[in-house]
């Protein structure tokens, strides 16, 4: 049986980094990154968010400490790209907008003082006229912060090939299959492989809630979320080639959506991406995950979510739309989870929504924990400690 000093189970975007870090300190690594599906509709799996080709990053966020963890990972994109060859960042911009007064307006008051406190600071915009210079038909009301650099979007599948391809040159094993077991620091996978390592750590995303991978049922809520596509041509894609990335609350909502501007997806088109929700079923079992994947999300969602996206972008045509599925980790704390399990396992899950943008900052935190070591100087309020269902408990929240 093969050994190392580290197993990272899952090669999304807390475990691919976490597994460069690791191999970049000298560390033996391997680590078990099963490769995308080329059709869903005829896989088992794996699934993820990240397969997709557009997230938003910004600095800027309604908590110092998610701020903190992107801003971090920001100054280290262009690092990659250099090393890795892998196209990341893109840096468009990034708004995030909300009412002043309202249900929402503790949000609003929650970005916008982590925004004042950056250094440097974004703009902050407080009138109409401004807005509409920028295309965009934001609420009245609303208060923008505005990141004209170091915000806009990044594509998370450039993202994931470059923190695997840099592990495998620091010397990391990749295994292109799934892990079925896990019995103290030793990893059995689908092919019934069995290797062995000092400690294991478990960065499987939605999947940590059903996989049996972690000596303790972690306390996340899984939710199924539906995202919408509208498809432009040549000529409307140059005419927003300009727009920012956006987080804003439209008029009458209680919660935000986001936006992202024209991306070019692998068939070739160009399409605008919108999503947020919170009434979305609950994620409870791996079959539960397969079929909301095999899926096309919730219609009557999309069809809420696009007209808000015309709203936004008035005069802006389609020339088509679509929707898809998405899954989303939340945690009872409302920060990932990097946490020593016991001797031989280290758990790093629980994205909350922005696990890819912080990606690369929590991967190494996670290297931190797994290697030992402690995060108390690194500068965050939380302590990044998960919450654990107790023994009888029912693992659903």
């Amino acid at each position: 049986m093969q050994r190392f000093d580290y197993i990272v189970i899952g090669g999304g975007m807390m475990g691919a980094p976490c597994a460069r870090y690791l191999a970049e300190s000298g560390a033996s690594v391997a680590l078990i990154a099963p490769p995308e599906p080329p059709v869903k509709s005829d896989s088992k799996g794996p699934f993820a968010s990240h397969y997709d080709a557009a997230r938003i990053t910004r600095r800027v966020a309604a908590d110092a400490d998610w701020s903190l963890l992107s801003r971090r990972s920001i100054d280290r994109y262009r690092d990659l790209e250099a090393r890795s060859g892998q196209t990341i960042f893109h840096e468009t911009g990034a708004i995030m907008a909300g009412p002043e007064d309202g249900p929402m307006g503790d949000f609003t008051a929650r970005f916008h003082a982590v925004a004042e406190a950056l250094p440097p600071p974004p703009s902050i915009i407080g009138t109409c006229e401004t807005w509409e210079t920028l295309g965009l038909a934001l609420p009245c009301g609303s208060l923008v912060s505005h990141e004209t650099t170091l915000g806009g979007w990044i594509d998370p599948r450039a993202m994931r090939d470059a923190q695997i391809a840099l592990a495998q040159a620091a010397g990391a094993t990749v295994l292109s299959q799934a892990a079925i077991a896990r019995q103290d620091g030793i990893v059995t996978l689908a092919d019934g492989t069995r290797i062995g390592g000092a400690q294991v750590v478990v960065a499987t995303g939605p999947h940590a809630g059903s996989d049996g991978l972690l000596p303790r049922q972690p306390r996340i809520k899984v939710w199924a979320r539906t995202i919408a596509f509208a498809r432009l041509s040549e000529a409307t894609g140059a005419a927003l080639a300009d727009m920012p990335s956006v987080i804003w609350v439209p008029q009458g909502w209680n919660h935000d959506l986001y936006m992202l501007p024209p991306v070019r997806y692998p068939d070739g088109h160009l399409y605008l991406k919108i999503g947020g929700q919170l009434d979305s079923p609950r994620i409870h079992t791996a079959t539960e995950m397969r079929n909301w994947y095999h899926g096309t999300g919730d219609a009557h969602v999309g069809a809420r979510l696009l007209d808000e996206m015309r709203a936004l972008l008035p005069g802006v045509a389609f020339e088509a739309t679509h929707t898809g599925p998405c899954a989303v980790v939340w945690t009872d704390t409302g920060f990932p989870c990097i946490e020593r399990q016991d001797d031989t396992v280290t758990a790093l899950i629980g994205g909350n929504g922005a696990a890819a943008k912080c990606g690369d900052e929590l991967g190494r935190l996670g290297s931190m924990v797994a290697r030992g070591l402690s995060l108390d100087g690194e500068g965050y309020a939380t302590d990044f400690a998960g919450v654990w269902e107790r023994a009888g408990e029912m693992a659903d929240g």
